[in-house]
């Protein structure tokens, strides 16, 4: 008879696998994180796994599953991502609410239960968030992705996957438009964030926390942009433009709605709303305000609200 590895068991093998595909190796500091337990748990649970031949512990360098610990690590992903999916396509649970849902049952759908559900939803081949669900054999197909954080400017591609499971996390994400299957172009990149994207044809800022746990698949080349109208122009905020320059306005961050919306909307009431023509005047130095013209009329900006509007310089 087959003995079923206890629930403590599973949520470390899958905790060290998921650490490895991250990383190339679960660290036990990280494990802590991810598990939310005290250190001396872990190191006292890793020991027990490798005793029972289902992980190997190099010190000071981390943890690695064996193939019999690999096999049982793969069997509890593909229950949670399989969860995950009766609860979004038949229960209609949100997929930023699936995941906490799923940890719970991922313990107890085995064996012909787990092969109906497959069956039911005809054999889905990845969960709500992108990421590929194993076979019942132990089979995994990873697609070969990036960071969107690695985006370099101008270049495209489509979110295959989001590499995060904390709720809070993954409601800003679906928020954004941050979906799989959703196109993407990174219009501005930055060491440290926020990046500014086109997501589904939608401006919007990221912060470097989500784009790097979106995975993108790039769709080759760059986008290489005609100089023939504004509108096919680069887009950049309005705080890139310097003193003198002109452009127009294409897009307001928050216009679609979000946390923003009320700042957007005091833009557009002084008259900043797009397809009008915007010139700085004097745009102040370590992040002070921006002076602009519109329609004749001297506006004065905060930083903040003048990275709001984004614009095609003419």
């Amino acid at each position: 008879m087959e003995v079923v590895p206890t629930e403590a068991t599973e949520e470390y093998l899958e905790a060290v696998y998921k650490l490895q595909q991250r990383d190339g190796i679960a660290r036990t500091s990280e494990m802590v994180k991810l598990l939310n337990v005290v250190p001396g748990t872990v190191t006292n649970t890793i020991e027990k796994l490798e005793k029972e031949g289902l992980v190997s512990h190099v010190p000071y360098k981390g943890v690695k599953l064996t193939e019999k610990g690999s096999k049982i690590a793969l069997g509890v992903i593909r229950r949670h991502r399989l969860s995950e999916r009766l609860l979004t396509d038949v229960l209609h649970v949100s997929w930023y609410e699936a995941h906490k849902i799923a940890c719970k049952l991922e313990h107890d759908l085995r064996g012909d239960v787990i092969r109906k559900i497959e069956e039911v939803l005809r054999e889905p081949k990845t969960c709500p968030h992108g990421n590929p669900i194993p076979t019942e054999t132990g089979e995994i197909i990873e697609e070969e992705t990036t960071s969107m954080a690695n985006l370099k400017e101008n270049e495209k591609g489509v979110i295959s996957k989001v590499m995060e499971e904390d709720g809070r996390l993954l409601k800003r994400i679906s928020e954004q438009g941050l979906v799989p299957k959703a196109s993407i172009e990174m219009i501005r990149t930055s060491t440290r964030g926020p990046f500014l994207v086109k997501i589904s044809g939608v401006l919007t800022e990221v912060t470097l926390k989500i784009a790097s746990v979106v995975k993108v698949k790039k769709s080759g080349g760059k986008n290489v942009i005609p100089d023939t109208s504004c509108s096919e122009k680069r887009i950049f905020p309005l705080t890139a433009l310097r003193n003198g320059e002109c452009g127009i306005i294409i897009d307001l961050l928050g216009m679609h709605g979000g946390s923003t919306k009320g700042s957007c909307r005091r833009l557009m009431d002084m008259g900043l709303v797009p397809g009008t023509k915007v010139t700085v005047v004097k745009s102040a130095p370590f992040r002070g305000p921006v002076e602009i013209l519109v329609r004749d009329t001297h506006l004065v900006l905060g930083r903040g609200m003048a990275e709001r509007v984004h614009v095609a310089m003419l």
